[in-house]
C-alpha cells in the first residue's frame, strides 16, 4: 500500500471545547452587563396623587439611585429607607399621616410597583392605608 493513502491524524476531541467557548462568552456578556450603567425603571420626576376617602392629595417625587426620594407638594417628608428593585419600589418615613387630623407623626410604609411611564402602589399608616398612583413628568 502506499504511504500517501492513508494518513495518521492525532486525535481530537472537539466536543468539549462548545460549552467551554459558551461559558467564555456568559462570562464576558455577564461583566459586559454589569459595566453598564443602566438607571432603575422608577428613576426620574412623577406626579403623583395620592387618594384619600374624601380627597386626593397632589405632589411630586424626584427618584434618583443615589439621591433617594425627594417630594414636593402638600406632604413633605425625609424618607429615611429606600429602595428600588427592578420595578418595584419602596419606602418608609416617619412623618404626619394625611389621614390623621390631629397630624400626629408615625410610621408610613410604601410599596409600589412601575409599569411603563405609571405606578400604583399602597401607602400603609397607622391611620390606614391610602393608593398612590403616579405618571411620570
Amino acid at each position: 500500500m502506499p504511504k500517501d493513502r492513508y494518513q495518521i491524524v492525532p486525535y481530537t476531541n472537539t466536543r468539549h471545547k462548545a460549552p467551554m467557548h459558551r461559558i467564555l462568552l456568559a462570562i464576558l456578556l455577564t461583566l459586559l452587563l454589569a459595566a453598564c450603567d443602566i438607571p432603575y425603571v422608577a428613576e426620574g420626576s412623577w406626579d403623583v396623587v395620592y387618594v384619600l376617602p374624601d380627597r386626593e392629595i397632589h405632589a411630586t417625587w424626584h427618584i434618583d439611585e443615589d439621591a433617594g426620594l425627594r417630594m414636593e407638594g402638600m406632604l413633605v417628608m425625609t424618607i429615611d429607607e429606600f429602595e428600588l428593585a427592578g420595578s418595584r419600589m419602596s419606602w418608609s418615613a416617619d412623618a404626619p399621616s394625611p389621614l390623621d387630623p390631629a397630624g400626629e407623626t408615625q410610621r408610613m410604609n410604601f410599596n409600589g410597583t412601575v409599569n411603563g411611564n405609571r405606578f400604583a402602589g399602597t401607602l400603609y399608616t397607622q391611620s390606614g392605608n391610602l393608593t398612590v398612583n403616579g405618571s411620570r413628568r
